[in-house]
């Protein structure tokens, strides 16, 4: 299997940014406490805190999903079976294994004694 690619410099490049961010958010909280106290007569200033949390949540979003595949780690793949009107599972066309039936891990369950 080949090494794969791993994003070290993304992961700088987006940790330096949430840390500039962070850095800039505690320098100006100020600033962010007098737009919440404005709010009562501009009503378009709750926008403000808005944009900012979806502006975090994109780079920190993002640092921390290059961070962990620099360290080889991704998420486990799942398929997700359809669910018919009733609420119960849908009927297949293939037979599951022995052992496996409604439990597509392969895990036992635990016995009460």
């Amino acid at each position: 299997m080949p090494h794969a690619k791993r994003p070290v410099t993304a992961t700088l490049l987006y940790g330096v940014a949430s840390l500039l961010l962070y850095a800039l958010l505690f320098a100006y909280a100020d600033q962010f406490v007098t737009w919440a106290e404005q709010t009562k007569e501009h009503k378009s200033l709750f926008l403000i805190p808005v944009v900012v949390a979806f502006v975090f949540s994109y780079f920190h979003g993002a640092f921390t999903g290059h961070f962990w595949e620099s360290l080889g780690l991704r998420a486990a793949k799942t398929s997700v079976k359809p669910v018919n009107k009733a609420g119960g599972k849908a009927a297949t066309a293939s037979s599951p294994q022995s052992g496996q039936r409604d439990n597509p891990a392969g895990n036992r369950p635990i016995t009460q004694p």
